[in-house]
């Protein structure tokens, strides 16, 4: 039993079997190997040497055998993509190369790809058809600089073309403590070495340099003692222009405007070093060339690119793009953004809109955004804007009224009846400040002509039986307001009082010159608007004026009044304005177009009816033609005051007057750009925001714009024709046919008919029989089938 277990092994184990070998061995796939027990029996006995013991020949060939069946089997088990499909293999391997970062495999990166090689040549390289290159920052170390507080923003380039692009590129390094310790005091050492050796034998410019050396080490030390960093700085620019002579004159350019701004920097090409230049652009500061430039950190402040970011409010509309600044960033205004009145005024004119005044463009746009805010809008024109010109005609929204043809009496009175105590003793202000706008009164007779007039007035109202003598205690007898415009007395009705009144005084023994006088010249005065002017004055209000309350926004025109004269236009104003503000209450605006042209006798009486606006939440805009007339004008205007402003450009002395009213001092630079003419740039204030852009007001009257709506209206137009010319053919087609198909089917019926007609009669009588005889022969072979 024994034996026949280990065949005579001492040990266990067989001759031919390590101790393990007849157990089975399990890998990591899973699979369990064959033991020698289990193959013996087809195993042929190889004999071995005599003598007790292992065969080591035999022993060496298993485990060679045992060793290529474990790497097989490895490489099978190492290998996943014998298990997988033709499918999930490709899959795998498109995975792979992405991982493998081809291009080919990411779309995105192919957009930014450039389409074409970099070429390098000596100081440049080309690529995608530009030329570029890469420039270091080289310095004077003997010389002292006096950079000032913001040196850094002198970097960046400016008055370049405009095809041409420069990317200033700064890399900053902190170095550490210890390495600074080490510097410090190797630098002590070389110092004093150097001012010993300058001492004996140095000359005037190596003992300047060394004397430059030693201060700048005084100041590092005691900066870094104060607790500042060390840091070491590489500066780059990186230029691009369409070709090879533009990227050379913007280089030169560059180049002088670092010698005008710094004197001890400039700028040049490492020569060959183009690719390095560019590989290491964004690499560590040890890969590029030169030594870089090292500060303190209180010196490096002043690398600060200090630039503005324009003007981005938050509700704010495209007007145009900032100039004389580095970033000629848009200028995103929000126009409707104030709450009490806004100036502008500019001298220019804009000849695509058949030269409209450029302040009647900003009228128009503070309009539209009033518009959009839901508030109402009031035009005082005096300058013969053409607001249809200068945006949408909004004919839904607006009313228009021409001052010229008197659509208002200059004697009725508008509001509400509660208010009807204080309407009327205005009414009377506004009637005498119409008659001193036709005779220009002295100081000696002013106050007497006035008071003649109001008394003469208020007995006109009072026979009229509008206005009663104390009136507080006779409300009821009041027809202020609301009284039908017909029935209102008009300039006819009360120059018979003036004449009347002057004859009784001429006439009377106890005769007042003064009184005298003043009837006269008040009798002339109403004469001479009756016979002249009478088309105006002596005219009952249009009832189209009841509707312009219920009007989003009003235009009053009062353009071709000037021509008959300022004083006549000036009375029509004074009697438009109340009615055109009474209504107008918070967030509502009025847009004076032309305001050079308002006469300083109305101005006071102007302010007192926007001072009521004011009380209720009105807005005003003041739009001047004139810079200096604006100025001459700012006791009326109070621009200093004013929300924002905007000014086109001025004159030196302009500028002069303009800082001396509003007591603050322009910058050189901002006096030099605000002086610049034939540029279209706007100058705007508006708090501690001073910008300076090129104007690009958008008012919704594009030309190009205009035409392409055009032309896709007219597209659609005629495309709905054809399609319902197109649809009238298909169905008469159809019509057609059917009548056709209707004509053939009574054509056959009626040949069918006729067929039938020229038939012999006898045919029918055969067939008849026919069938009858086929039933007859039916019905007995039926007969005979149930006897069967």
């Amino acid at each position: 039993m024994a034996d026949r277990n280990f065949r005579g092994s001492a040990t266990g184990t067989s001759r031919r079997d390590l101790p393990g070998a007849l157990l089975g061995t399990t890998h990591a796939t899973g699979r369990t190997e064959q033991t020698a027990a289990d193959t013996r029996k087809g195993e042929q006995i190889v004999a071995n040497p005599p003598g007790p013991g292992v065969s080591f020949g035999n022993l060496k060939e298993r485990e060679r055998r045992a060793a290529e069946q474990a790497a097989a089997e490895a490489e099978q088990d190492d290998d996943p993509s014998e298990r997988m499909s033709a499918t999930e293999r490709r899959a795998a391997q498109k995975k792979e190369r992405q991982l493998g970062g081809t291009l080919e495999e990411h779309p995105h990166l192919l957009a930014v790809k450039p389409r074409e090689r970099y070429a390098f040549h000596s100081d440049y390289f080309r690529i995608d058809g530009h030329h570029a290159c890469v420039l270091g920052f080289f310095h004077d170390d003997g010389a002292r600089d006096d950079f000032a507080a913001f040196w850094g923003i002198n970097r960046i380039p400016t008055g370049l073309p405009e095809d041409v692009t420069v990317v200033v590129l700064e890399q900053v390094r902190r170095m550490g403590e210890k390495w600074i310790e080490d510097r410090i005091t190797t630098a002590e050492k070389l110092d004093r070495l150097e001012e010993g050796e300058q001492a004996q034998s140095g000359t005037m410019t190596s003992r300047r340099k060394a004397a430059k050396v030693s201060d700048d080490m005084e100041i590092v030390s005691g900066e870094i003692q104060d607790g500042a960093s060390y840091l070491h700085v590489h500066n780059r620019l990186l230029v691009k222009a369409p070709s090879l002579e533009v990227l050379d004159d913007a280089v030169e350019r560059i180049r002088r405007l670092y010698i005008d701004r710094f004197g001890t920097l400039t700028v040049a090409a490492y020569p060959g070093e183009q690719r390095q230049e560019l590989t290491n652009l964004f690499g560590k500061s040890e890969r590029k060339r030169g030594r870089g430039f090292h500060f303190t950190s209180v010196e490096f402040a002043g690398s600060h690119s200090l630039v503005t970011n324009g003007l981005n409010d938050p509700a704010g509309e495209y007007v145009g793009y900032m100039v004389g600044d580095v970033n000629n960033s848009a200028v995103l205004f929000d126009v409707n953004a104030y709450d009490h009145h806004v100036v502008v005024a500019d001298n220019g004119v804009n000849p695509v809109l058949d030269r409209a005044h450029v302040p009647d463009m900003w009228g128009s746009k503070v309009s539209q955004a009033a518009l959009l805010s839901n508030a109402r809008t009031v035009h005082i024109i005096l300058d013969g804007a053409r607001l249809d010109d200068l945006g949408p005609r909004l004919d839904a929204l607006t009313a228009r009224l021409d001052m010229n043809s008197g659509d208002i009496n200059m004697f009725e009175m508008f509001g509400s009846q509660e208010d009807e105590l204080g309407i009327f003793p205005a009414h009377l202000e506004k009637v005498v400040l119409m008659a001193e706008q036709a005779y220009e009164t002295t100081d000696q007779d002013r106050s007497i002509i006035r008071g003649s007039l109001k008394e003469t007035l208020t007995q006109f109202y009072v026979d009229k039986g509008m206005w009663a003598r104390n009136a507080k205690h006779n409300r009821d007898r009041l027809r202020v307001v609301g009284v039908p415009h017909t029935q209102v007395p008009r300039l006819q009705d009360i120059v018979t009082y003036f004449d009347t009144q002057y004859r009784a005084l001429a006439n009377s023994t106890a005769r007042d010159d003064e009184a005298l006088h003043a009837y006269n010249i008040l009798r002339l005065v109403f004469k001479d608007l009756l016979d002249n002017n009478g088309d105006l004055f002596n005219t009952h209000t249009n009832d189209e004026i009841d509707g312009v309350a219920d009007a989003r926004r009003v235009l009053y025109d009062f353009s071709r009044l000037l021509k008959r004269g300022k004083g006549v236009a000036m009375a029509q104003l004074v009697n438009v304005i109340g009615f055109a503000v009474d209504n107008l209450g918070l967030g509502d605006t009025v847009v004076i177009h032309g305001a050079e042209n308002i006469d300083d006798r109305v101005k006071e009486y102007l302010s007192e009816q926007f001072g009521h606006l004011f009380l209720r939440g009105g807005r005003v805009a003041y739009l001047y033609n004139d810079v200096d007339r604006m100025l001459a004008d700012s006791a009326f205007n109070r621009f200093d005051a004013a929300d924002w402003t905007v000014l086109g450009p001025m004159r030196d002395a302009t500028v002069t007057e303009y800082q001396r009213q509003l007591h603050q001092d322009i910058p050189p630079d901002l006096e030099r750009l605000v002086t610049t003419r034939g540029e279209n740039l706007a100058y705007l204030r508006r708090g501690h925001t001073n910008v300076i852009f090129h104007l690009d007001l958008a008012l919704g009257v594009n030309p190009a714009r205009a035409e392409r709506r055009a032309q896709l209206i007219g597209a659609g137009r005629r495309g709905r024709t054809e399609r319902e010319q197109s649809s009238a053919v298909v169905a008469a087609k159809g019509d057609m046919a059917e009548e056709r198909a209707q004509r053939v089917a009574e054509n056959g019926a009626e040949a069918r008919l006729r067929t039938e007609r020229m038939k012999p009669r006898t045919k029918p009588t055969r067939r008849s029989g026919e069938r009858d005889r086929a039933q007859d022969r039916a019905m007995r072979d039926d007969r005979r089938g149930r006897g069967r």
